[in-house]
């Protein structure tokens, strides 16, 4: 963000190998305004700016110095790399440094198909979103005018977006997804969950399943009934097989997502689950039987949640000798789509 914008004001910049880097604004609404859509087309190139502006995702140390925005990196502690830091700027002294001010570069245009390109990729990718296109405009204004002007060009942009109600909306979301970790008067950790159990192959458990194996746990999906087990994995690899065909997701990484899914047709499957979600109809008979079983099954400490939307969660768990162990984790529909997850305690 700023820090990212600051070092663009320097001659070189040189970074650990641990360092991350990014121009984030974008998912609050807003452009980087501290020179950093003027200074970063100028540095790494038009097209490759808007990219790195516009996905709001950071680069690793490795890929960042291949783009250009970091002359070196180097591995060490703190010590290791401020030391390398002043080696680097002691080597440098007597230097013509005037070509390295990025404020005195002029960027090259792409041609007007490549920015129409970017146009439409990410009103694609950020539907409705105003912050792209700006950032867009400001990356073309790098091409055809002095930093001066740019920068006064990035000001009425910035200006604009901030006062901008969709950027107030993104902001507010922003602090309010992190402000839903803080729980008032939860004092326990959290404990490692490697291997997930869900019961039902449908709709709900399927996309519960994807959501749990892009987030790099081991699942095994259970379905007593056969037939809908072989239905749930066909949905399962069929929506994987479009995100291919999108170019959203590579074979090679939904190869890795479907090695973590293991189907099965008996409990006992689930004797190794650190969290078991039951995502069946909505019966509370069901339920309660289904909880009856896994109180059986499954190790002491794997937590039993149901995916319920109305369902009282303290019946439920009065079919389990371990009712401190069940909660509701009700996932919003599609679930390996849809962010938000409501954890429901009894």
């Amino acid at each position: 963000g700023g820090g990212c914008e600051v070092s663009l004001g320097c001659h070189y910049r040189l970074a650990s190998t641990r360092a991350i880097v990014g121009l984030p604004e974008v998912n609050l609404g807003i452009l980087p305004g501290a020179g950093g859509s003027q200074r970063m087309p100028r540095l790494i190139g038009v097209e490759a700016a808007i990219d790195f502006m516009c996905s709001g995702t950071p680069l690793s140390a490795d890929k960042a110095v291949k783009l250009g925005v970091f002359d070196q990196v180097v591995q060490g502690d703190k010590a290791a790399v401020l030391k390398a830091a002043v080696d680097f700027a002691a080597s440098k002294v007597g230097s013509d440094m005037g070509p390295r001010r990025i404020g005195s570069m002029t960027a090259q245009h792409p041609g007007k198909e490549a920015i129409e390109k970017r146009r439409k990729q990410f009103a694609k990718s950020r539907p409705g979103q105003n912050a792209p296109q700006v950032i867009i405009s400001c990356a073309e204004a790098a091409t055809d005018r002095s930093f001066a002007e740019g920068m006064k060009y990035e000001a009425q942009g910035i200006g604009g977006l901030m006062k901008d109600s969709q950027a107030k909306a993104m902001q507010y979301m922003f602090f309010a997804e992190r402000e839903c970790a803080k729980i008032p008067g939860l004092k326990e950790k959290p404990v490692p969950l490697n291997h997930i159990g869900v019961v039902g192959a449908g709709l709900m458990g399927g996309g519960i399943a994807m959501c749990c194996i892009e987030a790099g746990m081991k699942v095994t999906l259970l379905d007593v009934d056969e037939k809908n087990l072989e239905r749930g994995l066909s949905v399962i690899k069929k929506n994987y097989q479009r995100s291919v065909e999108r170019g959203s997701k590579t074979q090679a990484k939904v190869d890795q997502f479907l090695s973590l899914l293991q189907p099965s047709t008996k409990y006992e499957s689930f004797a190794n689950c650190d969290l078991v979600v039951e995502a069946v109809y909505e019966n509370m008979d069901l339920k309660k039987k289904i909880f009856a079983t896994l109180d059986k099954v499954c190790k002491p400490g794997c937590i039993l949640a149901s995916n319920t939307s109305f369902l009282n969660i303290d019946e439920i768990a009065s079919a389990t000798s371990r009712p401190q162990d069940v909660i509701g984790c009700h996932f919003f529909s599609p679930a390996n789509v849809m962010q938000l997850l409501e954890n429901v305690r009894g």
